[in-house]
């Protein structure tokens, strides 16, 4: 089931794995921050709260860089939400920001206690097919 489908990004429910998929596109039509960015990612919180789903798959491969105010809204609200509404497994595939990467899975670990089981990958197959045994 599709959630969200832009330019920039697709968000899509498996009801198969229970799982949520975030798939980030390089797209340089419009500028992705602010509104922009946080709508989509509301519709994927309220898509958990409504499928109770457990897993997200975070590819952030073709993700371009989070500005600051729209980071700290990832860190302070999104992660929060996330944990609080039931995702308690995570796949992120690495963006070409390695840094970004081990901040998600930081903030994520932290707003969790360390009771989310998160793993990082180069490639979004290798992270789909852990998810599945998950």
């Amino acid at each position: 089931m599709i959630i969200f489908e832009g330019t920039f990004l697709q968000i899509r429910y498996d009801a198969d794995t229970q799982s949520l998929t975030e798939e980030w596109k390089l797209d340089f039509t419009q500028q992705v921050e602010g509104d922009i960015f946080r709508q989509p990612l509301e519709k994927a919180l309220q898509a958990v709260k409504e499928t109770q789903a457990t897993k997200w798959l975070c590819d952030n491969s073709e993700r371009r860089i989070v500005k600051s105010p729209d980071q700290l809204w990832l860190e302070k609200t999104y992660y929060p939400e996330l944990y609080k509404n039931g995702i308690r497994t995570v796949a992120l595939v690495n963006t070409k920001d390695v840094l970004q990467t081990y901040t998600a899975k930081n903030h994520l670990q932290s707003v969790s206690d360390h009771k989310i089981n998160i793993e990082i990958f180069n490639k979004r197959l290798p992270a789909l097919e852990w998810l599945k045994q998950q």
